[in-house]
């Protein structure tokens, strides 16, 4: 496992502090590698970030796929394989109507379990070897860690210039 550099660390009680530093750390080279800490998901962190299009709908899609097809599949297979002849119908003739009941319901199950898989791929988890940088990143402040800076550095500067409530050294 990687083990994560040394660097800075801000720490900011607002929201809006924190997108603003994030605009102005894409637009620069030096924050290359920062890494963004928030207690949950907000939509304004995504748009800051330019992070672009999650992978994880390729598993959700993935998943909803093989899900149809092995549904439609286990149909048609029990279907041919223990024809039950109904009214005079002919044994082997697939009534489609009827599987979609399954094939949706194994698309919603698959795709499901593979969007739940895709999330913990994609963001490496669980990750027992990474370390707590600050614990109030879990309740009510937000973060910006970037690595290879200094305190008098101008990193730093631009940090405490969009609001962040402290700025500390963390060694690697």
């Amino acid at each position: 496992m990687k083990k994560r550099p040394g660097g800075i660390l801000a720490v900011f009680q607002y929201l809006d502090h924190l997108t603003d530093a994030m605009k102005k750390a894409n637009v620069r080279g030096d924050f290359d590698g920062h890494e963004v800490f928030s207690p949950t998901s907000y939509h304004e962190i995504e748009e800051a970030g330019d992070f672009g299009s999650s992978p994880v709908k390729w598993f959700t899609f993935v998943g909803a796929m093989t899900g149809t097809i092995l549904g439609f599949g286990l149909c048609l297979y029990m279907d041919y394989d223990w024809g039950l002849v109904v009214g005079g119908k002919t044994p082997g003739v697939p009534s489609l109507p009827a599987y979609v009941v399954i094939g949706f319901e194994l698309t919603i199950l698959l795709g499901g379990i593979a969007t739940i898989i895709g999330m913990l791929v994609m963001c490496k988890l669980p990750n027992p070897t990474q370390r707590i940088l600050d614990e109030r990143f879990t309740d009510d402040r937000f973060g910006i860690f970037v690595p290879n800076a200094t305190l008098d550095g101008e990193q730093a500067k631009i940090l405490k210039a969009c609001g962040a409530d402290e700025i500390r050294l963390i060694e690697a």
